[in-house]
């Protein structure tokens, strides 16, 4: 998972989903947000900055040299 979305203060409005420029993410069940292709998330964050309930959280991936 590359996202952590609160559930309790989504409001399903599928902002997050319409402005992702992977198409990483879709609408799940209860109209809620989910990751649909977790491998393909560029880690843009665009997600979190439209979601207008602010309850999107982008996990960065630990930097491995």
């Amino acid at each position: 998972m590359n996202l952590c979305i609160d559930s309790d203060c989504c409001t399903g409005c599928g902002a997050c989903v319409e402005h992702c420029p992977g198409h990483v993410l879709s609408m799940g069940s209860e109209n809620r947000p989910c990751e649909k292709y977790p491998d393909d998330c560029w880690y843009c964050g665009v997600c979190a900055i439209e979601c207008p309930a602010e309850c999107i959280t982008v996990i960065f991936p630990y930097l491995i040299r």
